[in-house]
């Protein structure tokens, strides 16, 4: 409009608006008449016509001369935004009123920049606002989402409670439309699904299957993977795989796929549609990534209680000749044999184990130790010429925490020269067949020699006080029944060890002889024969 009015109202014979550019530092012609292109030294940051009364902030003229006639080139400045540039011939007259309606087209054209710029700026505080308080929402929203999924996983008692529950509360999170969990099995190479809300049975039918189609499903590459998988937007180009049309008939446009893993193994795989495409950020993918830990994590614990209160259990022994396996490093550099005494767990990340060996000294296993990045603290208890019981805590990756991670008791273990042996015991309902392969997996050349069911029959109050008198002769049984009476255990002591031996008629240390060995019957009966 500014350089339109400047040629057709003010009679001037080209006009040029040039605006600043704040990202290359100079002037940009925007609009002009009368020429067809603008000259570029007007603008030149070296001294141009235009680029000077920008600059300085004042009307700046310039004259040229040719053979056709000879010509006066005029610069306004527009303030901040930039400069008009005009162009007339010498011989035109000037008069008082042409200049009174440049300066006011100058005027109106700054004016309206600067009303221009702050609409832009208010329109894009607006956006950055409106973009800011939705980023706020789906944060709300991701909180409320895992927040109330890891209340249902801590209230959970079973695996299917805690598969039902992650995909019910994500189904009833928009935009999420569709959740599933589906179980690999590593042995026919299936995927089934366990778990899912709604009628989608059909649907599933197609994503289980294995074949080259569903190959590419994100389901079946994080499986493969075992790394979250993402298809932003399953309308793709035709033509279209079969579970692809399947997923497009029931408005899915985009899914995600995060195994449900905790120390190595994979429970499953949890996958989630939605209607909409692109939804699957960084943000929604870490939230994802979260509840899968989560659910993996709290699927192993439900496991694991049920291998401690379950009153049957499958017990396995193990064979691993893998070289690297710590056991075996252990008893070929001390030239010895170890054998598993007891494990403690005193926090989520370390063990208590107690071991014994022969054929070695104290020193040589020791020494082990010391170059061990998982043992640390080691103490010799006791020991003789044939064999010395170690204390230690063990840290790290271990062949230990991954039974127990596993839900797996380690019942016995053993090394001696190239081969191990391990029994453990897994409750009757567990997954057998999975953790054996995961065992076999973490351990090169491992074989299963052995599986064998156990009964764990419950033991009453008053079976274990009629074991602990079949454990206690009667001289044992009266030492620690009258110290117990007598306040002997009490602290302070209401009876010292001499008042009770006087009250029994036999000397201290036949006391003490007595009451040691009752103790050392009742100790065993609680730990070792549980």
């Amino acid at each position: 409009m500014t350089v339109d009015i400047a040629q057709s109202d003010l009679d001037y014979s080209a006009a040029i608006v040039a605006r600043y550019d704040s990202e290359q530092g100079a002037l940009r012609p925007v609009a002009w008449e009368g020429v067809s292109e603008p000259d570029e030294r007007l603008f030149d940051t070296d001294g141009g016509l235009g680029w000077r009364a920008f600059l300085e902030g004042e009307r700046r003229t310039e004259y040229s001369n040719d053979e056709a006639n000879d010509t006066r080139q005029i610069a306004f400045p527009l303030g901040r935004h930039g400069a008009l540039i005009v162009a007339e011939e010498t011989q035109t007259d000037a008069n008082r009123t042409k200049a009174t309606l440049v300066e006011m087209v100058i005027s109106n054209a700054e004016t309206a920049f600067t009303r221009l710029d702050r609409e832009w700026e208010l329109t894009t505080q607006e956006a950055a606002l409106s973009e800011t308080e939705t980023a706020l929402e789906r944060t709300q929203r991701r909180e409320a989402v895992i927040r109330d999924i890891l209340v249902a996983l801590v209230e959970a008692d079973t695996r299917s409670d805690i598969e039902y529950d992650v995909c019910k509360r994500l189904t009833n999170s928009s935009p999420y439309r569709f959740a599933w969990i589906g179980e690999y099995d590593a042995t026919t190479d299936e995927l089934t699904g366990r778990t899912w809300v709604g009628d989608e049975q059909t649907f599933l039918d197609e994503l289980s299957e294995t074949n080259s189609e569903t190959a590419q499903t994100t389901a079946w590459r994080a499986v493969r993977t075992r790394e979250p998988a993402i298809d932003d937007d399953l309308l793709g180009n035709p033509p279209y795989e079969t579970w692809r049309q399947e997923a497009l008939k029931r408005g899915y446009r985009a899914a995600v796929s995060v195994p449900l893993i905790y120390g190595g193994s994979v429970y499953g795989v949890l996958t989630v549609y939605t209607g909409n495409p692109d939804v699957f950020n960084d943000a929604e993918q870490a939230l994802l990534e979260d509840i899968g830990k989560g659910a993996g994590y709290a699927i192993n614990a439900v496991e694991s209680k049920k291998a401690l209160v379950s009153d049957s259990a499958v017990e396995l022994e193990f064979r691993v000749c893998d070289p690297q396996f710590t056991l075996i490093k252990f008893v070929q550099m001390a030239d010895c044999r170890f054998e598993f005494e007891s494990v403690i767990r005193e926090t989520d990340d370390t063990l208590r184990l107690f071991f014994t060996t022969e054929g070695t000294t104290p020193e040589s296993v020791v020494s082990f130790s010391d170059q061990s990045l998982v043992i640390n603290d080691i103490r010799h208890v006791t020991g003789d010429d044939e064999r010395d019981l170690f204390e230690c805590t063990i840290t790290g990756s271990n062949v230990i925490s991954l039974l127990l991670d596993h839900g797996a008791v380690p019942k016995a273990a053993t090394a001696e020269g190239s081969e191990a042996r391990l029994t453990v015991e897994l409750p009757q309902t567990a997954d057998v067949r999975r953790f054996v392969e995961t065992f076999q997996n973490h351990y090169d050349n491992t074989e299963l020699i052995a599986r064998r069911k156990r009964n764990r029959p419950v033991q009453t109050e008053q079976d274990f006080r009629a074991q602990l008198r079949h454990r206690l002769t009667d001289r044992q049984s009266e030492a620690l029944e009258t110290a117990y009476w007598s306040g002997f255990f009490e602290w302070p002591r209401e009876s010292t060890g001499q008042e009770i031996a006087e009250s029994l008629g036999v000397s201290q240390p036949t006391f003490n002889r007595h009451l040691r060995a009752s103790e050392r019957n009742l100790l065993t009966a609680l730990f070792e024969d549980r």
